[in-house]
């Protein structure tokens, strides 16, 4: 692996980190909150590029009968669908050179720096659940986004924003193995994974090798989506309206925009589904609830914490990936 400039720490980079030791821990500041990823239940595929699945598109056709007179045959119809699998990976690497001259430092410095690409990680799997397109970056699966991406896909409400870059989403998903779940190559185990190489050559960027020590991180995961009515995308919600109040020109009303979206999904589902939204809708949604009339919001005790916002029955999980930048939906 060849280096360029800036990926490596230089001298004066590691100096300061180890001058760390008086200063304290590196504060994660780059940490994000992606709950999504604590509730995806994951499946090992049945192939190992991906999961072959079969979905019903059409129910047998069925007859009243009269004595004496035959029922025509009939069959329902379905169709086959392969979700593929994508392979995310990270390697870090560190001159033995290093390891020797800082001894149980540079070891502090390579534990740090594991927790910074395991959290770089967790941010991009996230993001990519959510926005991930096979047909711009081919090496990554089809988010959420790429699935229900206009105003006119079944189970999208349009909040009416129309501002580019000005909007963002909410998400009312019901995870299970018929409805949607997460994806691991069969035969393998899934999560992110991270091993330590031990010591290895390497080269620089002019070709020169040198000793290091390497960590390599790897997580492979798709998304199964079996079932288009276990997801509700409302779409289009204009960023700059939500810190307006009832009786407000241009008032976002995020009560009746959330009760729509949960009525799309089927009752079987909805009692099992979470709503995932960035900060700037769950900050909406909370003074919202606090307007005579409005959201009634409460907050209960799920994923192991007492004081989950509640909204229509079902826990609100905040991710940071979803973007409050978005592009409005089109109507295809």
């Amino acid at each position: 692996m060849a280096y360029a400039k800036g990926l490596v720490a230089t001298l004066a980079e590691l100096e300061k980190f180890y001058e760390g030791d008086k200063a304290g821990d590196i504060l994660e500041l780059m940490n994000q909150t992606n709950d999504i990823l604590s509730d995806v239940k994951f499946m090992e595929s049945n192939q190992s590029d991906g999961h072959l699945t079969r979905i019903r598109t059409g129910l047998p056709e069925v007859y009243w009968r009269r004595l004496y007179r035959g029922t025509p045959p009939s069959k329902s119809q379905w169709t086959q669908v392969k979700e593929g699998c994508s392979m995310l990976e990270a390697r870090n690497e560190m001159d033995v050179k290093e390891m020797e001259l800082y001894g149980d430092r540079a070891k502090s410095f390579r534990l740090s720096e594991d927790k910074a690409f395991m959290e770089s990680m967790r941010q991009k799997a996230a993001r990519t659940l959510f926005y991930g397109d096979n047909d711009k970056l081919p090496d990554e699966f089809n988010g959420l986004l790429k699935r229900y991406p206009s105003t006119s896909s079944p189970n999208v409400v349009n909040a009416g924003g129309a501002a580019k870059g000005g909007c963002t989403s909410m998400w009312l998903i019901s995870w299970g193995d018929n409805t949607i779940h997460g994806l691991y190559p069969k035969g393998s185990t899934g999560g992110l994974h991270s091993k330590d190489l031990g010591e290895y050559m390497t080269t620089d960027d002019e070709g020169r090798k040198f000793q290091c020590v390497g960590s390599l991180y790897t997580w492979n995961l798709g998304l199964a989506l079996r079932d288009w009515r276990s997801v509700v995308r409302i779409a289009n919600i204009p960023v700059a309206d939500l810190t307006k109040r009832k009786g407000e020109t241009g008032f976002i009303d995020l009560q009746a925009l959330t009760i729509r979206a949960k009525n799309m999904m089927p009752e079987t589902m909805r009692g099992r589904a979470v709503w995932y939204v960035n900060q700037d809708v769950l900050t909406a949604v909370e003074l919202q609830s606090s307007d005579a009339g409005n959201i009634n919001l409460v907050y209960g005790e799920y994923f192991n914490s007492k004081a989950v916002p509640n909204l229509h029955g079902r826990p609100m999980r905040q991710c940071d990936v979803i973007l409050s930048t978005e592009d409005p939906a089109p109507a295809k």
